[in-house]
């Protein structure tokens, strides 16, 4: 970038250009970015989150409570659906456009000076953009693991550890200990940590760093009681730290974890550092986590009749977790599937629960990514397993077909690039014939 202003989609397209550096597991690039920038992530309390599912509905779960509690919120979170934008949000707005530009430009000079990552770049950015508009709190989802992740070098005020699984095994290994012990470097002295994980193994792991970094652990509770799910987006459940039935804008008992994850630290942060947070503050952040924080992708319904429905579920427990969740309201039989996942993704431990019902149709679509898993290698996954699977090369042709249905529902779920690509055309639905 020279001297002259970019537009924002040249600014972006520069920041994405960043990817090819690849992914740099460490904090030495960050650590001297942000002193470079007067460390501005130690401007505001931060509240860390980590872990393998539901670090992002936890996140906008907490971040949507505290806005209520009428703390000026910062939300950090990764990847995006549609827009860059959607990364870096203050009380559930996207930064602007020539926000963007103008700490892109800014930021060039350090970048290349040390060749810096796309994620360690874009984080710099969000620190230094809550700093600038001076935010009460910000809530800070890591990216990939934790240990050497770039958000990593915060000092929060309340660290939390979401459900652990299997993923990214070539970074974070391929044991849930191995995993355990990448998110659980996020784990800070003397800083409290909550979590949900329960398997013995993780959690000695989790109580073994804790131990070591005199860090209280505090390992939360899950209801046990089916929860009452009155369409896609709301539940009834009781939550501990929570008189009486709470409703919940997102469904699911994965979301019912998530949700008293966020209690649990909600009451922490309610008695330590943030105290106008209230009973009040939290049901109102439960309910209306989606339009206070401005979470997508998750049972998202985009069009009433015929319904059609979005999901950035995209490992095999997300999946799982997802589709008990649809399938405790919708019908398979009454169910039409587009699918498309990324290369190094468990395709088929993401298949396995569509072969436990009679879905209408299922249809496999390449994502837009150079990570991509072909058209080829799904089909031929989709055999193995026994499905019998359509294939397309347009989520718009897709849509058209569906649009027509007389009745049902279209659930489109996966990669959040095939999420994504799938937003982009949604606006062209209005010219479907």
């Amino acid at each position: 970038m020279d001297d002259q202003a970019l537009s924002y989609h040249d600014t972006v397209d520069w920041l994405f250009g960043l990817q090819f550096v690849g992914i740099k597991l460490g904090l030495e690039n960050i650590r001297s970015l942000a002193e470079a920038w007067g460390n501005p992530q130690q401007q505001y309390p931060v509240i860390h989150i980590a872990g393998s599912n539901g670090k992002g509905s936890t996140a906008s779960f907490i971040a949507a409570a505290l806005q209520a509690a009428g703390y000026r919120t910062g939300l950090y979170t990764s990847p995006h659906l549609v827009d860059f934008s959607e990364r870096i949000r203050i009380d559930g707005t996207p930064i602007s456009s020539d926000a963007v530009v103008e700490y892109a430009q800014r930021l060039r000079p350090d970048i290349e000076r040390l060749n810096a990552t796309f994620f360690e770049a874009t984080t710099l950015m969000a620190f230094a953009y809550f700093a600038d508009r001076e935010v009460d709190v910000a809530v800070i989802e890591t990216g990939l693991g934790g240990r050497l992740d770039a958000t990593n070098v915060v000092t929060p005020v309340l660290s939390v550890i979401t459900s652990l699984s299997i993923e990214h095994r070539e970074f974070l290994g391929d044991t849930l200990t191995s995993i355990a012990t990448e998110k659980g470097g996020i784990i800070k002295p003397g800083v409290p940590v909550v979590t949900t994980v329960r398997s013995e193994e993780p959690l000695a792991v989790l109580r073994g760093i804790s131990t070591n970094r005199r860090a209280p652990l505090h390992v939360v509770d899950v209801p046990r009681e089916v929860p009452e799910i009155v369409d896609l987006d709301m539940m009834r459940c009781e939550l501990p730290g929570l008189n009486g039935t709470s409703e919940i804008g997102l469904i699911g008992k994965h979301q019912v974890e998530n949700a008293a994850l966020a209690v649990a630290v909600l009451g922490l942060l309610a008695a330590t550092s943030l105290p106008l947070i209230d009973e009040k503050s939290m049901r109102t952040g439960l309910r209306e986590v989606r339009v206070r924080s401005g979470l997508r992708g998750r049972l998202e319904r985009l069009q009433q009749a015929p319904e059609i429905v979005i999901d950035v579920g995209h490992n095999p427990d997300g999946v799982m977790a997802m589709l008990d969740a649809w399938l405790s309201i919708r019908s398979a039989e009454e169910t039409d599937i587009l699918l498309g996942v990324l290369e190094q993704k468990d395709l088929r431990g993401i298949l396995l629960p569509l072969t436990r019902k009679a879905f209408r149709s299922i249809t496999l679509i390449e994502a837009h990514s150079h990570e991509a898993k072909s058209l080829n290698d799904m089909r031929r996954e989709a055999e193995r397993a026994g499905l019998h699977v359509q294939s397309t090369e347009s989520s718009l042709a897709w849509l058209r077909e569906k649009t027509h249905a007389a009745r049902g529902s279209a659930l489109v779920f996966g990669s959040h690039y095939v999420v994504g690509a799938f937003l982009r055309e949604w606006p062209k639905k209005m010219h479907l014939s």
